[in-house]
């Protein structure tokens, strides 16, 4: 293997434009770092979404029926808490 040789003038002239992108990134609240992150990744997570589409199946649960089922996990995830 080779060795990895760096240009000492380009050490010198401060840190790199990588560290400064870590640095803005940091600086960001995370809302704006989940936006980024989100932009950074809207085609991987476009066909992600496409593929989680085709493989749910449909349901024929009414609201009514969905929202009793919400509440009845809650009770029984504060029981387990707790327990």
């Amino acid at each position: 293997m080779g060795t990895v040789r760096t240009n000492p003038a380009a050490n010198r002239k401060g840190p790199s434009t990588f560290a400064l992108l870590i640095d803005d990134i940091n600086k960001m609240s995370e809302s704006e770092q989940k936006s980024l992150w989100i932009q950074i990744n809207k085609e991987k997570l476009s066909v992600l979404s496409k593929e989680i589409d085709t493989s749910v199946t449909t349901h024929n649960f009414s609201s009514k029926e969905i929202d009793a089922m919400i509440n009845e996990a809650r009770k029984n995830g504060n029981k387990k808490k707790k327990g």
